[in-house]
């Protein structure tokens, strides 16, 4: 088998292979039953500037994150000095973001401050019995992007159970992320808001005392304020309760929207094991108390212990559906490590999408189209080849980016109209290599070989200098410049193949045919 026969059988099955892959694009609700076991079902997905939705940029509060992650480090400096079984008066975080260790004796004293002077994330004040640990910035900033991970996966999670697809969350910078959520309506908008930004810490705490005043809690447990919290209840009281808490919502497995004799609506959760043994222990010390419910700093219930329960318990309140159903979304998606705030949301209406497609399309079109009739103006034939090939270019560049799934944005179409003048400047190179062959006497066949061989070098370095390009943007670039940078690559590989191996196969059959051109300007 020739060279141009393989060319030919090879390009037939990527026609082939392209137009099933871009079939799902059009057809994705009317697939067989049986394609997904021979044919991928992915198809091109339709950006934020194209479909409208929701943009909204999310950020740490400086203030509020160092707190956060100050408390955290002092529960780990508290275990830690535990471990080493050195006996400690008090551990407590200050308001000037430090640790603050106090103890009985000298021992003690001297044994801590040896252990950790060995972390070299810490800055330590030591005066008498106590010691000061201030946390270096480098481990501030460290701890900080760590948790925004984490943050932005369990926003991932909470948006897929809540039924959205095609989402985007990216990091940015150090202290941002952005969100963004294509074909939302607008009476989804507030609730999707609501998921996002909510940080669900879920905590349980013993209520230690009740008052219908909280001037009056709060000065009785003046001298005590770093040991016990107070909050306001859901029928006007007040509660006081310990500072710290064993159960949190880290520990809840599972979440339900469940209802009660009267039809209300509450939300049940059930707890892993080591969360069961802690409720277990909590409910026995506490019959006939109240356990206050809290998330986000405010109680949702206080319900009086009957019985020691294991493994699992509701949160009650004036829940409609939705907001029963958002909560368990939250809570089984586990709670934010930080709390985070809306820097900025605005929303794109389909309207503006749709604006955006139509330009979009006419663009193609126009371009298309100029393209077509000045090739076939200036190289006849030859053009005619070169649109041929073009349109080929276009079918496989659409079905590897239905075959990938690409979210396709306004960028992203300028990405394909300039993967479309970089192939016809690939055909330019390899007819004009044809005609410079001509003029030096040669046959048509041979010209058409020689003009292809010598421009693949040419055609390669100048698409791979490109996917360079494209390849850094995509790593550094963000949103818009990716998706721009995808389109850009996947037209890249496509033009190549379409050049060198398309566009030969076309020349040698339909030029081959015609009447020979030699001593003829035809080409």
């Amino acid at each position: 088998m020739n060279r141009i026969k393989l060319y030919k059988y090879f390009s037939f099955l990527v026609l082939f292979l392209s137009l099933i892959f871009i079939y799902p694009t059009f057809q994705s609700n009317n697939l067989p039953g049986w394609w997904n076991y021979f044919f991928p079902s992915n198809k091109i997905n339709l950006g934020l500037d194209l479909r409208g939705g929701i943009f909204v940029v999310l950020g740490l509060d400086k203030e509020v994150s160092t707190n956060v992650i100050v408390e955290k480090e002092a529960s780990k400096v508290k275990t830690d000095i535990l471990g080493k079984k050195i006996l400690f008066r008090d551990i407590i975080s200050t308001d000037n973001h430090s640790i603050l260790i106090t103890f009985y004796d000298n021992q003690s004293f001297e044994s801590a401050k040896k252990a950790l002077e060995e972390n070299n994330n810490y800055i330590l004040n030591i005066t008498s019995k106590t010691i000061y640990i201030s946390l270096k910035e480098e481990f501030l900033g460290r701890t900080k992007q760590k948790l925004l991970k984490q943050v932005k996966n369990i926003l991932s999670n909470r948006i897929d159970q809540f039924g959205v697809i095609e989402s985007s969350i990216q990091l940015s910078g150090s202290e941002r992320i952005i969100v963004q959520i294509p074909g939302i309506s607008e009476t989804d908008r507030e609730r999707i808001l609501n998921i996002i930004s909510k940080t669900a810490m879920l905590e349980f705490k013993p209520v230690i005392e009740e008052s219908t005043s909280s001037s009056l809690l709060i000065q009785k447990f003046k001298d005590q304020k770093n040991k016990y919290s107070f909050y306001e209840s859901a029928d006007g009281n007040y509660f006081a309760t310990t500072k710290s808490s064993k159960l949190k919502g880290e520990s809840i497995e599972d979440a339900s929207v469940s209802y009660d004799e009267f039809n209300r609506p509450y939300v049940s959760f059930s707890l892993n094991k080591a969360g069961s043994a802690i409720f277990s222990k909590l409910t026995k010390e506490n019959i006939g108390n109240k356990i206050a419910i809290i998330l986000d700093g405010r109680v949702k219930s206080s319900p009086v212990v009957q019985s020691q329960i294991f493994g699992s318990g509701s949160i009650s309140g004036t829940f409609s559906f939705e907001e029963a159903n958002d909560l368990a979304i939250i809570l089984k998606s586990g709670s934010l490590p930080i709390p985070i705030s809306i820097l900025q949301e605005k929303t794109i209406g389909p309207s503006l999408g749709l604006d955006s497609i139509a330009n979009g399309k006419n663009s193609m079109v126009l371009a298309s189209l100029l393209i077509f009739v000045f090739m076939i103006y200036y190289y006849r034939r030859l053009g005619v080849v070169c649109d041929l090939a073009l349109g080929f270019n276009l079918i496989t560049i659409f079905g590897l980016l239905s075959l990938f799934g690409v979210t396709l944005t306004f960028p992203g179409i300028a990405g394909l109209v300039l993967t479309l003048g970089m192939a016809v400047d690939g055909n330019i190179i390899i007819y004009e290599r044809i005609k410079e062959e001509l003029r030096k006497g040669k046959d048509s066949v041979s010209s058409i070989e020689l003009g292809f061989d010598r421009s693949v070098s040419t055609i390669l370095d100048a698409n791979f200098t490109t996917l360079i390009a494209a390849i850094c943007m995509f790593f550094l670039g963000d949103g818009p410049i990716k998706g721009f940078a995808v389109t850009l690559s996947i037209g890249l590989f496509s033009t190549i193949f379409s050049n060198i191996v398309v566009a030969r196969v076309l020349t040698k059959y339909l030029v081959k045919s015609l009447v020979s051109f030699e001593g003829k300007n035809e080409v």
